[in-house]
């Protein structure tokens, strides 16, 4: 990937698959193992949308940026995240990720 900053938007974008704010699971959908095993199965918040290639990504194909609470932030693709409703992210108990709740923003 192209280590290039102002492919980084950190704001809505019309057409990509994840607004900024929405809470997402990290799943694993990887057949090459690719995802840190550190990430798996937290909760995170969408903090970035990454076109590294847009002429072929933009705007329904970026690499998605997600902030983990305790853990940190990494890259994803779309297929390795499951968005959270709300309600569900509401009924997590865990403490770092209530207070990513009371970050918000939240739609």
């Amino acid at each position: 990937m192209i280590q290039d900053p102002t492919l980084i938007v950190s704001e809505d974008v019309e057409g990509a698959p994840v607004r900024m704010g929405e809470l997402v699971r990290i799943v694993d959908t990887s057949e090459d193992g690719t995802i840190g095993q550190r990430f798996l199965g937290h909760t995170g918040m969408v903090v970035g949308l990454v076109y590294d290639d847009p002429e072929m990504q933009y705007p329904r194909d970026p690499l998605i940026q997600v902030r983990v609470p305790g853990v940190g932030e990494d890259l994803f693709f779309v297929g390795e995240l499951e968005l959270l409703p709300i309600s569900e992210a509401r009924a997590l108990g865990d403490a770092a990720e209530a207070g990513l709740l009371a970050r918000g923003p939240w739609r």
